[in-house]
């Protein structure tokens, strides 16, 4: 009995080390693949592909590995030696590590699933609001045109039926300033701005990996007063942007309608 409780105390004892070492490096993994992409130190393809979708799974089944078998072996000493030995709290540490991949894997995964894969949205798919050759020139070379492609269109009115051209009762000088404010209060970096056509254009960018959006926005008199407002928010990289760009351009006419969002 004492040979089996001086083996499980040579296991223990490193595979201790590499459950914490793994609890600690995984989660900070994760976030170097997305700073890094963000900041500029990797492209998208090695942060978010490589990094976090092939390896960072391989990081999570580890830690659910080494935390559920040092936990084991933990219980077994206990039972055998009649005390405790080890720390309990590094394979907690390490499964409570794997839960929240796995957890987090689950909602992306449900995300994805659950929104098709639009790359351009738009309010106005005969018309949409268009980018100048100045933005496109500033924007230098991207991953995706900014050439309007209609072929999401239909995937488009099924999913967001209520991403249609937005009509105000108000002036749209009004209006125009009103869509500026609220690009600038979002944090969008506004491009070409024209009171007098009535058009702006800017860029967003996602808090993790720095994926970045187009965005359009023209603002039309009507004849009887009112105001016509259309928006195009374009994801730069061929990435699912998991409905991001629908979610801002329904945001973005809740606040011009002036009603109260969810």
């Amino acid at each position: 009995m004492d040979r089996l409780i001086a083996i499980l105390r040579l296991i223990i004892q490193p595979l201790g080390w590499i459950t914490a070492l793994l609890a600690l490096v995984t989660p900070v993994w994760f976030l170097i693949a997305a700073l890094g992409t963000k900041l500029g130190f990797w492209d998208w393809p090695f942060g978010l592909v490589r990094m976090t979708l092939d390896i960072g799974p391989k990081l999570i089944l580890a830690c659910l590995i080494a935390g559920g078998s040092m936990a084991i072996l933990l219980i077994l000493y206990r039972v055998i030696a009649k005390r405790s030995f080890g720390v309990v709290s590094v394979p907690i540490m390490a499964l409570l590590v794997a839960a929240g991949g796995y957890g987090g894997r689950y909602v992306y995964d449900g995300l994805a699933a659950s929104r098709p894969v639009i790359f351009d949205i738009t309010t106005d798919a005969e018309d949409p609001p268009h980018f100048t050759p100045a933005y496109a020139a500033r924007r230098g070379a991207a991953e995706r045109s900014l050439d309007f492609d209609p072929t999401g269109m239909a995937a488009q009115a099924e999913a967001y039926p209520d991403i249609t051209s937005l009509v105000v009762e108000r002036d749209a000088r009004q209006v125009f300033r009103d869509a500026l404010h609220y690009a600038r209060e979002q944090g969008w970096r506004i491009g070409t701005a024209s009171d007098s056509a009535g058009m702006f254009e800017a860029g967003a960018e996602s808090l993790m990996f720095g994926f970045r959006d187009d965005i359009a926005v023209r603002v039309m008199a009507l004849e009887d007063g009112r105001s016509q407002v259309d928006i195009r928010s374009l994801a730069r990289q061929p990435v699912h942007d998991l409905g991001r760009n629908a979610r801002r351009v329904e945001r973005f006419l809740a606040a011009m309608s002036g009603e109260a969002e969810d």
